[in-house]
């Protein structure tokens, strides 16, 4: 089974050691695309509510969440930090791995808040 928490903790750890001991990504740069995702997961969470059986995603909900490459895409090409995270966190691997998988969607979203957690727990702005 797959350890998000500490997944997400060798991300930040690795940043911080590539930047001799300090994390140069703003909390505000990774938290705007921690709201992206949370307001998929509230989506995500209506249509389950709706449909209790679902474990795949409608096509609308799937387009929404490979949209987070573009967002993710955009912050990074304005900021070196970001892009640095981006490519640290394989964050496009893990929203293509994704498709229309319900579970796999909630992983992704527990993911992203670990690492929101342990950037702010080891020292992020």
């Amino acid at each position: 089974m797959r350890d998000i928490a500490k997944e997400a903790e060798d991300v930040i750890l690795k940043l911080k050691d590539q930047n001799h001991g300090r994390i140069y990504l703003k909390t505000n740069q990774i938290r705007k695309f921690l709201t992206a995702v949370n307001a998929i997961t509230n989506k995500v969470n209506v249509y389950k509510a709706k449909h209790l059986d679902a474990t795949k995603l409608p096509d609308e909900l799937a387009g929404e969440i490979q949209f987070l490459k573009v967002k993710a895409a955009y912050q990074a090409g304005r900021e070196r930090s970001v892009k640095d995270f981006m490519v640290q966190s394989k964050m496009k691997h893990h929203i293509e791995g994704i498709g229309t998988s319900i579970p796999k969607y909630e992983e992704f979203a527990h993911y992203i808040e670990a690492l929101v957690a342990y950037h702010k727990f080891h020292g992020g702005d």
